[in-house]
């Protein structure tokens, strides 16, 4: 069994034992906000000769060449071209970065990372929380609550 498994059979996720940096490495591309998609668009949209634009990114992340001419079509197409790959084997928060990195976009890199960081914080609470949902609404358990210690303090 994976730690996370062992955790959850241990009665709930532990947070501490994962470190931020694998869990971010992880994430699936859809944990990435509007915002940290636009400021990615700022920097690939615009073609220039002396850094690599989104359509490098897209032959990185394995597009065909029809598809980075489609693509090219669309008015924001760093945005449609994450939409793209989001449902791609292999497609994660931690790859992207990679690819970045690969590319030399480190300008991208040190402008993103803090809010790619945040999105990771943010999309790892949403799922934790949605997974005690999913426990604590189970029909079969209509009698179960949640009894949750206060501290004073």
């Amino acid at each position: 069994p994976r730690p996370e498994q062992l955790a959850m059979a241990a009665g709930g996720p532990d947070l501490s034992s994962e470190p931020p940096a694998r869990s971010a490495s992880s994430l699936p591309l859809a944990a990435l906000n509007v915002r940290v998609r636009r400021r990615l668009a700022l920097f690939l949209n615009v073609r220039t000769q002396v850094a690599a634009d989104w359509s490098a990114l897209a032959e990185e992340m394995g597009f065909e060449y029809l598809e980075i001419r489609q693509l090219e079509t669309r008015p924001d197409p760093t945005g449609s071209l994450l939409d793209a790959w989001q449902s791609r084997p292999g497609a994660s928060v931690g790859r992207l970065l990679e690819l970045l990195e690969a590319l030399g976009r480190d300008d991208v890199l040190a402008e993103l990372r803090p809010s790619i960081g945040a999105a990771g914080w943010w999309w790892s609470s949403r799922t934790i929380t949605c997974r005690a949902r999913s426990v604590t609404s189970r029909p079969s358990l209509p009698s179960a609550s949640l009894q949750v210690p206060i501290r004073s303090g």
